[in-house]
């Protein structure tokens, strides 16, 4: 018994120093993410985030000690061979996803979730979105430490022959030992002595978000997040639903009162989503000078400089955009065609107006996140994509290179009954940022985002040599931010900023700026303001030109949701709602603007799911 003890120990202490080791991995290979965190505070990281390992060992040495109860009841003895094989399985499974968290981290600016896990559905898309290089290195270094890991778990870990034979009284009172072992690693995995189990709060020990995210134990994040992937009854419920109605009323206050900046009731309305164009990449948003034509067109247009992403993803700017649906950490509906179905889109009000040609391009893959779906239920009547395209048009990897997308659209334009409505969504400037042309920009995203720039400029040239602009609405909008350069975190407000801007001969103004704070889920009740069209079923969405419009954003990401406006910013962690990020609230009311919105779209998105609503 002795031994098996000395060897339990020493199998504990195995998994506490290989969670740490990938800490150091984790902070050394991020550290250009840390956004001046101190190293001192980063290095404090390892104490709250023990804590988190003992939690999430505990979990494997209790399932030791059950194989070793099985092994006793069953042979009279230990198992070592159980102990080897189980780990034999289970270094090379956790150092991949750890491996895997340490880069996903460089894209998503987060750790590995359930929605993360959803993208194995298309392992295809996953393959596409990096490089074969990071790949074939990935295995390289996953096999090299897994067998490094496995030999000094042989040599150091469990040396000892665990095969002496025992009497059956002697075997029922070492089961018992072990059993008792068990039963007190519910103390280490609940991480405390308290009646609440340990969450992922206890990661948030500072002010510096990357200090916390060097704490939270990835495997045990992971976990969490799929245990808790259905949304828990009165999860987001903070005040009475009959205040929060109230509450949310006030944030969404419209006169109905706005300025008209048409010159037509109904004019061709061209929708350009561009795939993660940053406010780091628009010098009039404080970013690099990398997209001279989208600058050039603010000065024939009216250009919105304060608006916001709802979220970090694509398929949630998509139902941003499309639906004026903010969505919630965790959740993208359009995933749940079931729910995503009930919501109200632009071109379904625009084919009720009287709109004749409704169509949608992109050059990937519509499987992805269930796009298809999604358009299919948006109204459009005609959808082109990857498949409609021939292969030299096609990049190495992720699909068709913008310039004969736009191309096509052009021509999809030319061909439109007026009044129209044509949507592309670009895909260039999405990792791997593979772009035919001789590289301008050392930095591959801001050298994607100029060539989808140029792409543009060209597109914009056409559409006026055509004669397709005079009676055009021209929308420029980005699907989300991206951590991009200045290495930005899921708390940076500046993650979600992005342009917005509107242009074409169908405008009444010209080289004008839009200061309210808005998001791009804002653009239904907006545009359709602007075209007499009824927006009441748009309840997330509100119009921007109102002149009693609350300026405000609301946006998510896996692990929260917060609340940007001109005087304030907040932003709570979801699972024990800790405001990371509480800035300009000058009372009760205004810290709870966030999480009044938060809860108005959770009761929304689970009535959907329950009542059929709508």
């Amino acid at each position: 018994m002795k031994r098996f003890l000395y060897t339990f120990l020493r199998v504990w202490l195995f998994w506490l120093l290989f969670f740490a080791f990938f800490r150091v991995v984790f902070i050394v290979v991020n550290y250009g993410y840390s956004d001046n965190t101190p190293l001192l505070t980063t290095l404090a990281s390892f104490g709250p985030g023990l804590r988190m390992d003992l939690s999430f060992s505990g979990y494997l040495m209790l399932l030791s000690a059950f194989a070793q109860v099985i092994s006793l009841l069953i042979q009279r003895k230990f198992c070592r061979q159980c102990l080897l094989w189980m780990h034999y399985f289970l270094i090379p499974v956790f150092a991949g996803l750890l491996l895997g968290d340490i880069n996903l981290f460089r894209y998503w600016g987060g750790h590995l979730n359930s929605e993360a896990v959803a993208f194995l559905g298309t392992p295809g898309i996953i393959l596409n979105s990096i490089h074969w290089s990071e790949v074939l290195i990935f295995f390289v270094v996953l096999a090299g430490f897994s067998w490094g890991a496995i030999v000094l778990f042989r040599r150091f870990v469990v040396r000892n022959r665990l095969n002496e034979g025992f009497s059956w009284s002697r075997t029922v009172v070492n089961a018992g030992i072990t059993l008792l072992l068990a039963a007190l690693m519910i103390i280490p995995i609940r991480g405390s002595f308290g009646v609440a189990p340990i969450n992922t709060g206890a990661a948030y020990f500072s002010n510096y978000l990357f200090a916390n995210n060097a704490a939270v134990n990835p495997l045990w994040n992971l976990a969490y997040s799929m245990k808790r992937s259905g949304i828990e009854e009165g999860q987001y419920r903070f005040v009475s639903e009959k205040v929060a109605e109230q509450q949310f009323a006030d944030l969404m206050q419209q006169s109905g009162d706005f300025e008209p900046l048409l010159n037509t009731r109904q004019p061709d309305i061209v929708v350009v989503l561009l795939e993660g164009f940053s406010a780091q990449a628009i010098e009039s948003l404080g970013g690099a000078p990398i997209t001279k034509n989208l600058e050039k067109l603010k000065k024939e247009g009216v250009f919105f400089d304060n608006i916001f992403a709802t979220s970090f993803r694509s398929d949630y700017g998509m139902v941003g955009v499309m639906a004026g649906y903010p969505g919630i950490p965790g959740y993208s509906i359009m995933q749940y065609p079931d729910k995503s179905r009930k919501l109200s889109f632009i071109p379904q009000k625009l084919k009720k107006a009287g709109y004749n040609d409704l169509n949608f391009i992109y050059g990937g893959d519509m499987a992805f996140k269930n796009l298809k779906s999604l358009i299919t239920l948006a109204g459009f009547d005609d959808v082109v994509d990857i498949d409609d395209f021939p292969a030299e048009n096609m990049g190495q990897k992720w699909g068709v290179h913008d310039e004969f997308t736009f191309r096509k659209f052009a021509s999809m334009i030319k061909e439109s009954q007026s009044p129209a409505f044509n949507f592309m969504f670009t895909l260039s400037s999405h990792e791997p940022f593979d772009v035919p042309m001789e590289r301008v920009y050392e930095n591959d995203y801001f050298n994607s985002v100029h060539y989808t720039d140029s792409c543009l400029g060209v597109f914009v040239d056409e559409l006026k040599e055509r004669s397709l602009w005079d009676n055009a609405l021209i929308v420029l909008i980005a699907d989300h931010g991206v951590t991009g350069p200045e290495k930005l975190g899921y708390t940076d407000a500046r993650r979600y900023r992005i342009p917005m801007l509107w242009t074409g001969g169908a405008l009444a103004v010209r080289d004008t700026v839009i200061n309210t704070y808005g998001s791009q889920a804002d653009l239904a009740s907006t545009l359709l303001s602007q075209l007499g069209i009824e927006t009441g079923d748009f309840e997330f969405s509100k119009n921007i030109l109102d002149k009693e419009t609350r300026g405000f954003a609301f946006m998510h990401y896996p692990d929260g949701f917060g609340l940007v406006s001109p005087n304030q910013f907040q932003m709570f962690d979801k699972s024990n709602f800790t405001p990371l990020v509480l800035e300009g609230a000058r009372n009760e009311v205004d810290s709870l603007k966030a999480k009044i919105f938060m809860q108005r779209v959770a009761t929304d998105f689970k009535e959907r799911i329950n009542n059929g609503k709508k």
